[in-house]
């Protein structure tokens, strides 16, 4: 694909790409980070770059699909490794665990404030091939871990969603984030899949 480079040297050239990128989501957003910083990092020259990508938007939606497949792989995990626990223990885990990743990898700025414009930046063919809504992740989790929800799939989704977003919110919260967390995500776990809950 990359004229000029080597196999291994396009795998490290991607490489350092995406990890410039995800640095500079975390620091100073998509919006203000110049293709010349990323290609500064990479050390290759801004010509040199759309042969990786044919715009910087790209290379930030690549990002954005890895924290999602970071996030789903961890959570499928999660799910097989608590399935003697009960259904609202096991969802509690999960969610519990997408925040804990959401919350190291500094990106929730980014997530909220970058990813709405970076959507509408992104040709509709590339997003229906390779970029799925968060409802859409948490609907098939739910489905795969056998996971039946009081109210509906996509009560449960739009619920998990709402968790999720509690994490860029963490400092306005304060010190008490994490009881906070915890409290609001085993309540909602407990509404939605304790098995003697008739809440309809």
């Amino acid at each position: 694909m990359a004229k000029g480079f080597t196999d291994q040297e396009q795998v490290v050239i991607r490489r350092k790409l995406k990890d410039a990128a995800r640095v500079c989501a975390v620091s100073s957003g998509m919006r203000k980070t110049t293709v010349e910083q990323l290609t500064r990092a990479a050390d290759i020259s801004k010509g040199a770059f759309y042969k990786f990508y044919v715009s910087k938007e790209l290379l930030f939606f690549e990002i954005l699909e890895d924290l999602h497949t970071e996030i789903y792989q961890a959570s499928v995990d999660v799910l097989g490794r608590c399935d003697m626990l009960s259904p609202a223990r096991r969802a509690a885990e999960t969610i519990l665990t997408a925040c804990r990743i959401m919350n190291e990898s500094g990106m929730t700025d980014f997530l909220e404030q970058d990813v709405p414009y970076l959507l509408r930046r992104i040709p509709a063919e590339v997003q229906a091939e390779h970029y799925h809504s968060d409802i859409v992740h948490i609907t098939e989790l739910l489905q795969s871990a056998g996971l039946t929800p009081h109210g509906g799939a996509a009560l449960a989704a739009a619920t998990v969603r709402g968790l999720l977003l509690m994490v860029s919110h963490r400092k306005e919260i304060g010190e008490s984030y994490p009881q906070v967390l915890d409290t609001l995500v085993r309540g909602a776990c407990e509404r939605l899949f304790a098995a003697e809950a008739g809440y309809e």
